[in-house]
C-alpha cells in the first residue's frame, strides 16, 4: 500500500423487518467490525425515518431524523438514543402511531430517567 493509500473498505446494505416496518442499513466492513452507519425506516412503502451514529467506532448515540427531515425531539429536547436497537424501536414502534399524543406520552415514558 502507498502512503496516500486508504485500506479498502467495503459497504453492504442490510434489509430486515422489524414490527411490520422494513428496516434498511448500510454496514461498514461487513466482515471485520461491522459498524453500522446509518439506517432508514419504512412501513408499508412509507418513509418512517432515519438514525446515524454519532460515534462510529464505538457504536453508540444515535440521532433519529423524522421523514419530514428534523431530528426527533421531544419538548424542545433531542431524542438520543444510546443504541442503534432503541433507535429501530423508536422509529418501528412508536413512530408508525397514528396518535400524536400518544406517540409523545411513549417518548415521555422512554426518556424518564430512573431515579436514584
Amino acid at each position: 500500500m502507498t502512503p496516500n493509500a486508504a485500506p479498502e473498505t467495503e459497504f453492504v446494505v442490510r434489509r430486515f423487518t422489524e414490527d411490520d416496518c422494513e428496516v434498511t442499513t448500510v454496514v461498514i466492513d461487513p466482515a471485520d467490525a461491522q459498524q453500522t452507519l446509518y439506517g432508514t425506516v419504512t412501513h408499508n412503502g412509507r418513509l418512517i425515518g432515519s438514525y446515524h451514529c454519532t460515534d462510529i467506532g464505538r457504536q453508540r448515540g444515535w440521532r433519529i431524523v423524522t421523514a419530514d427531515g428534523e431530528y426527533l425531539s421531544l419538548d424542545g429536547v433531542e431524542v438520543r438514543p444510546p443504541w442503534e436497537g432503541d433507535a429501530v424501536w423508536v422509529l418501528t414502534r412508536i413512530l408508525t402511531g397514528d396518535d400524536q399524543d400518544e406517540i409523545d406520552r411513549q417518548l415521555r415514558a422512554g426518556n424518564r430517567q430512573p431515579r436514584r
